[in-house]
């Protein structure tokens, strides 16, 4: 199971997690590693940025691959101190997935 952990400051609880800091580090990530099976959200990120552009480009790749990127099974949290932003993560992931077309 592949466990991703994205976070500017904090680290993942075990080394069982693989760390990227940034939205673009995520992006490569998905790019080199496919879709991990489970990934915990920080919702803001360093430079005033924050986790909606790598979920949204996710979402668009997954609907770019006819939803065979994210896997069926797919699990997220939040860990963000953002109850506004971990609200956004949960909704905005939960409604696609939910509402998603697989061939």
């Amino acid at each position: 199971m592949k466990k991703l952990f994205i976070d500017d400051l904090r680290r993942p609880p075990d080394s069982s997690w693989d760390l990227v800091r940034s939205n673009q580090e995520a992006i490569n990530y998905v790019l080199l590693n496919g879709c991990p099976d489970f990934v915990s959200f920080d919702y803001c990120l360093s430079a005033g940025q924050t986790i909606r552009p790598f979920i949204l480009w996710l979402i668009e790749e997954d609907k770019r691959y006819e939803g065979k990127l994210i896997p069926e099974a797919f699990q997220y949290d939040s860990h963000s101190s953002s109850d506004a932003g971990t609200q956004w993560i949960m909704i905005t992931l939960g409604q696609y997935l939910l509402n998603r077309h697989r061939p």
